[in-house]
């Protein structure tokens, strides 16, 4: 795998191919099964677009069918190992249409289980309720049904609330003719009325029913109109409904990949445009895989003529066409296994677009040095590893995030090594490590020597000690961060030149004089300026460059040269290069060195949350030991266990999002245009494969 292909984004070749459209069925197969052409939507006979519009709705709605109905099994939908064939017919939607019929009058079928059963498990359904009145009915072994409609004697039973019966009963009983026999409290919350009445006074007694809310004890018609038999079988329903569902499920799981094969083959004849003699066929491929699709036509007898456009459109940002990303051709990049992790983060700012850096490798680098300051134990890294080992090899949802967490335990791990805290910087317990350092860890919190002295009853802390460690905790936020900054200033300028772009190009160029002068102040002034703290030493200079009339020193008068020509490049760029009228580039360059000067205070300035994050956790875990301290020994060590949980639990979380919130504002806004397309190139579900007519 060529780093190239790992670092910049390459464009799909746009493609037109034409066959006979007779052969389209064949070439539809050969498309799918070479897993290269990506389709592109085109404009074609409305009839024929209506068509696929209905088909894909209908193939959406079996979709979420099948689905539910695998639910309600409370089945995992796996793959099995039997090969499915798909046959596709010659008709304009190759066959589509009879799949859907095919599939549809069983899974109709199997719908009407799963839904009687999901009714049954849900305790707020009707059915679930007629269950639990029949309980109370059950010594009832007589036809309702025939009760209900004598023709000339009638009898019903009615359920009334409580704080009703009294109304109901007095009423029903002076209607003329009407006998009203009172059974009492049968089920919870109803009086049971057995009402007997001549039929011609149906309606007399309906409506004292409604004005007393009496409701009448009914059951459906899919069950024996006997309570004590209507009972017994629906119990029987109960417990055979999930052995019927659950010899369904290989049907469903073959159905399943079906539609989903079914709905990929029409994104292809969404990108087809046939008429009454030739099929053209629109989409992307990339480069490597020419020859593939070539060998699939050929392999499957198709005649094909084929012509390939290569895009050469602007990518300046701003420009009102590039919003439209349908004339952007898909691009693609490659990611190993230890990449994959970070390449799905990174798209969540946006896919890149062709011939753009493709920043999930800087990602790789720069997310767990971040995440590692912000969360240094090497107690609670550990754990954090151990965690993403069990989700990535016991297979726990998205084995990618997984990776993640171990890469996040790994680096929290380093980070902890390197300030002294194991499970936090209590002496008993991180003891250890801190001797490894000869007592002064070099990534020390500033509460570390206050934890450890407290803990040796009342010792005092070595004067300075807490503020050099301030003084360090600042000084690698904000010296990593304009460092940070600058590379990613710098990846705007290779972005020009792969984009072919003169304005992205100089306005590189003058982010990265403006946030490389911040970084030359930070990683420079400690070699050549004298100071107790390095910070200090950066202090002076940027001091001296930005706040006094004329620099004192050639250090300051550099810095301060490099950020004001930054300012003016970043200034010209729009001007020289943008678009529209004189005054409206002028004014673009205004706002845009305005904008770059205040991210240069700004978003450095950001990076101080590494060192907040950091002060958090040691915060925290200080915490919890001044509570165990005064807690006693045994419960002194409950609480410190506990306290650990929930540090590892809120600081990881916490972390993760504060990284990330580093990379897409602060380093990615300055050169990644994002706004891409991805390559996503047909291919067929597992163990499906087409056959032709």
């Amino acid at each position: 795998m060529a780093l190239a292909d790992v670092l910049v984004a390459r464009p799909a070749q746009e493609i037109v191919v034409a066959i006979p459209v007779e052969q389209l069925p064949r070439a539809v197969k050969a498309l799918a099964e070479c897993r290269c052409l990506h389709p592109e939507p085109v404009t074609t006979d409305p009839s024929y677009r209506a068509l696929l519009h209905r088909i894909r709705g209908d193939l959406d709605t079996l979709e979420q069918k099948i689905k539910q109905a695998l639910e309600v099994a409370e089945k995992k939908i796996i793959e099995v190992e039997e090969e499915e064939a798909l046959r596709l017919a010659q008709e304009t939607d190759v066959g589509l249409s009879r799949l859907l019929e095919q599939l549809g009058d069983t899974i109709r079928d199997i719908e009407r289980i799963a839904e009687k059963l999901a009714q049954l498990r849900n305790p707020e359904s009707e059915l679930s309720e007629l269950l639990r009145t029949l309980q109370y009915y059950s010594f009832i072994r007589v036809d309702l049904e025939k009760l209900r409609k004598g023709s000339i004697i009638r009898a019903k039973i009615y359920r009334v609330p409580l704080d009703k019966a009294d109304g109901f009963r007095d009423e029903a009983s002076k209607i003329e003719a009407v006998v009203l026999v009172d059974v009492g409290i049968v089920e919870p919350n109803r009086h049971t009325f057995i009402a007997v009445y001549p039929a011609w006074r149906e309606a007399d007694i309906g409506r004292v029913a409604v004005r007393y809310r009496a409701e009448l004890l009914e059951i459906p018609r899919d069950l024996p109109p006997i309570p004590a038999e209507a009972l017994r079988q629906a119990r029987e329903e109960v417990e055979n409904l999930p052995i019927v569902l659950e010899r369904h499920i290989p049907f469903l799981r073959k159905a399943l990949r079906l539609v989903e094969a079914a709905k990929r083959l029409v994104s292809i004849l969404e990108a087809t445009k046939p008429s009454k003699t030739i099929a053209l066929i629109h989409g992307y491929v990339a480069n490597e895989k020419l020859g593939s699709l070539e060998k699939a036509l050929r392999e499957n007898n198709v005649t094909y003529a084929a012509a390939l456009h290569e895009h050469e459109e602007s990518h300046r940002e701003g420009h009102e066409e590039e919003h439209e990303e349908e004339k952007l051709p898909p691009s693609y990049f490659r990611v190993g296994n230890l990449l994959a992790p970070f390449a799905d983060l990174m798209g969540m700012g946006g896919f890149p677009r062709p011939r753009e850096i493709v920043p999930a490798a800087v990602m790789a680098i720069t997310l767990p040095i971040i995440y590692g300051l912000m969360f240094p134990d090497l107690g609670h890294g550990l754990v954090l590893a151990l965690v993403g080992y069990y989700l990535f090899y016991k297979k726990m949802g998205n084995p990618n995030l997984g990776k993640l967490v171990i890469v996040f335990g790994i680096a929290a791990m380093i980070t902890g090594f390197l300030s002294g805290e194991f499970f936090g910087a209590e002496p008993h317990v991180a003891g250890w490590l801190t001797s490894i350092w000869g007592g002064h860890p070099p990534l020390a919190s500033p509460l570390h020597p206050i934890a450890e002295e407290m803990v040796k009853n009342g010792g005092e802390v070595p004067e300075g000690a807490v503020q050099h460690l301030l003084y360090t905790s600042i000084y690698v936020s904000l010296a990593l961060g304009s460092l940070l900054l600058t590379i990613s200033s710098i990846f705007s300028i290779i972005n020009g030149i792969s984009l072919r772009d003169k304005e992205i190009l100089v306005a590189g160029i003058g982010k990265t004089l403006v946030f490389g002068s911040v970084a030359l102040a930070f990683l420079g002034a400690p070699l050549v300026i004298h100071a107790e703290h390095p910070l200090e030493a950066a202090a002076q200079v940027l001091k001296d460059a930005g706040l006094t009339l004329s620099p004192s020193t050639v250090f300051g008068a550099t810095v301060r040269t490099l950020f004001v020509i930054g300012l003016l490049v970043a200034m010209i760029a729009p001007i020289v290069y943008g678009h529209g009228g004189f005054g409206e580039r002028a004014m673009t360059g205004f706002m845009e060195a305005f904008d770059i000067l205040l991210m240069a205070i700004g978003n450095t300035a950001s990076f101080m949350r590494i060192m907040g994050l950091m002060l958090a956790h040691s915060g925290l875990m200080f915490g919890f030991l001044i509570l165990a301290i005064i807690s006693g020994p045994i419960v002194g060590a409950i609480v410190y266990i506990l306290g650990n949980i929930l540090v590892i639990g809120l600081e990881a979380l916490v972390a993760y999002a504060h990284s990330l919130r580093l990379h897409f504002y602060e380093m990615f806004s300055k050169f990644y245009i994002d706004g891409g397309r991805l390559y996503q190139p047909v291919s067929l579900p597992a163990n499906i494969k087409l056959a032709t007519d």
